[in-house]
Formats: C-alpha cells, structure tokens, sequence
C-alpha cells in the first residue's frame, strides 16, 4: 500500500509485482532509480563554504541560495 501511494505522489506506473526478486529485479531497479530530470540538481556546482561563493556571485552578478538547517534532516528529533 505504501508504494502505491508513492507511485501515485509520483505519478509513476508501479511495477505489477508488488514484492521484489530475482525475477522482476531489473523493473524495481528502474522503477526506484531516478530519471535524469531528476537527478539534474547533480549537475550543479554546489559550494560548501559561504564566503568564497559570495566572492563568486558578486564577480558572476548571481544570486547565492543558502540553504542552513537545524537537527536531523529527517525531522527526527
């Protein structure tokens, strides 16, 4: 039930056989794995240390996200 409601959040066609194996492998692993619309935020350039990308977007006249959190990333507190 639980992948059901996933596939439907994700709009994504669930493979017929609900319990992976050995046979059906191959479509769990493609049903899992992320396209590559997906996965494009990889392609980014993140910086990991504020200071030099704010040299770097002031030279580039770009905008800096900054992204800061407190606790688990799940929410598990």
């Amino acid at each position: 039930m639980l992948a059901s409601f996933i596939a439907m959040l994700l709009g994504a066609d669930l493979p017929r056989e609900l319990n992976p194996d050995k046979d059906n492998f191959r479509v769990w692993k493609a049903f899992i794995e992320p396209s590559a619309q997906e996965a494009s935020y990889r392609k980014i350039s993140w910086r990991t240390e504020f200071w030099p990308a704010v040299v770097e977007a002031k030279k580039l006249e770009r905008p800096i996200l900054l992204w800061t959190m407190n606790g688990h990333p799940m929410g598990c507190t």
